[in-house]
């Protein structure tokens, strides 16, 4: 996976559109460094939140289960935000140590 840096002069020139442009991390190493930490940390940090949202999910279901209340409503509303951490989780733990590896 490689991320051009095109700077808004070069947008018309034939090196921006021919695909040689120089690339993010290939004139330093400490950029480099810099760029696979904050992967690493965005995926650990986003996996694990992620985790949380859906352990409190399911804890506050089964919860609600176990005292056999009533529906609330709120239902769809948690099926919604259990699915947007499930697709989040999986884009951070899977594609940002792809993006990694890919250096």
């Amino acid at each position: 996976m490689e991320f051009p840096l095109i700077g808004l002069s070069e947008v018309n020139s034939s090196e921006a559109t021919d695909g040689h442009s120089e690339s993010l991390y290939s004139g330093s190493p400490v950029l480099a460094a810099v760029y696979v930490g904050m992967l690493g940390v965005a995926a650990v940090v986003g996996t694990l939140g992620n985790l949380v949202v859906i352990t409190t999910v399911i804890v506050k279901y089964l919860h609600r289960r176990q005292r056999r209340t009533g529906t609330t409503g709120n239902d769809a509303g948690r099926v919604f935000i259990a699915n947007l951490a499930l697709s989040d989780m999986i884009v951070t733990a899977v594609i940002n140590p792809l993006a990694i590896a890919g250096l």
